[in-house]
């Protein structure tokens, strides 16, 4: 019985041994996901004090969410001009896309008041977002702002290189997107700013073909 003691006394001592030689690795790894899941939410909650401590722990500027999304593409997808300003400070990509959806795409579809869409619009160019590029549907960010109804951040883009003109996969250009949605303000300010208000879909329907099936033909 006494060996068996002294047995179980050693088997425990180097279990012991064991969990002390692993779990600063476990708590490291426990602390990482911890602030992961911390900077998700201070993303969210727009909370830029507890982002910066955050990264000042370590934390990368790049970390990588659910769906390959980084901290700025949240933060760019509720425009929040504040905390898209501190991640570009700290090195984050204004360039960043995942599956050719961009930073710049994500922000023309965010849920928020106009103003705060256009400021970080405005920002995110002026870090060298390119307004141009397409994503696996070949709609661009011009396209996606118009669908939404954002008339000022439509006349941003343009004033800034947009191609007003361009056709996504199915022929749709912004102009069309803002007809099929009714948005009255944007479908003005295209036509104002020299949108073609003749070219097709590729179903060969022009935008006052759409206009017309969707009651909005006032405008044309």
């Amino acid at each position: 019985v006494a060996g068996g003691d002294e047995g179980s006394d050693s088997d425990d001592g180097d279990w012991d041994i064991g969990v002390v030689r692993q779990e600063p690795q476990q708590l490291d790894e426990m602390l990482q996901a911890d602030k992961n899941e911390a900077l998700k939410k201070a993303l969210f909650r727009g909370d830029a004090s507890l982002i910066e401590e955050l990264l000042n722990s370590g934390i990368s500027i790049e970390t990588n969410f659910q769906f390959g999304w980084t901290p700025l593409m949240c933060a760019a997808s509720v425009a929040n001009f504040a905390v898209v300003r501190l991640l570009l400070d700290r090195g984050a990509n204004a360039c960043f896309e995942i599956d050719k959806y961009t930073v710049l795409m994500a922000a023309c579809t965010a849920q928020a008041s106009e103003e705060n869409i256009l400021n970080t619009v405005e920002l995110l160019l002026s870090r060298n977002a390119d307004p141009n590029l397409a994503c696996r549907k070949q709609m661009t960010a011009l396209m996606y702002a118009a669908r939404k109804g954002y008339p000022r951040v439509v006349a941003f883009l343009v004033a800034h290189g947009s191609h007003i003109n361009a056709q996504d996969e199915n022929g749709y250009t912004a102009l069309i997107w803002a007809v099929q949605h009714g948005h009255k303000s944007v479908i003005l300010k295209l036509l104002e700013l020299g949108a073609d208000k003749n070219l097709q879909t590729k179903d060969e329907k022009t935008a006052a073909d759409l206009a017309k099936i969707n009651k909005h033909l006032e405008v044309f």
